[in-house]
């Protein structure tokens, strides 16, 4: 009977930890494919020099559906009108411009819903002779 209750007590000390390091190796993975999603919008902007209208037919919604494919971030809505389309955030700095992404690291619970821990942000370096419009 002894060994029975030694071996549910450590069966309740296991699962939790257990549990915490699943937990932990998913936020891990979630906030990589972030970071990396807001590493390629900002190397699309870049390249561009922040005029997407004028780089090879390249536009927001061709990038958000390249990091859906290519990293596996599903862009959450942020507002009612954004459709889940991602909008680089445009800093006036000195004598050009600074492009901001801010993307949440999101996690989607069964019983929880969609919970937002923290948010990746990336900037561009300045890009010169640019205007914010």
């Amino acid at each position: 009977m002894r060994e029975a209750i030694g071996g549910s007590v450590l069966f309740y000390i296991v699962i939790p930890i257990i549990i915490v390091f699943v937990v932990f190796i998913g936020f891990i993975m979630r906030y990589a494919s972030t970071y990396r999603a807001a590493n390629y919008v900002i190397t699309q902007i870049e390249n561009c020099q922040g005029r997407m209208e004028d780089c090879d037919n390249i536009n927001m919604q061709d990038i958000t559906k390249n990091v859906r494919e290519k990293y596996s971030y599903v862009t959450p809505k942020i507002s009612p009108n954004s459709n889940g389309i991602i909008t680089p955030i445009c800093l006036p700095n000195g004598s050009g411009v600074v492009y901001r992404v801010e993307l949440p690291v999101e996690f989607d619970m069964p019983l929880l819903g969609g919970i937002r821990w923290m948010t990746v942000k990336a900037e561009t370096k300045t890009i010169p002779d640019t205007m914010c419009q």
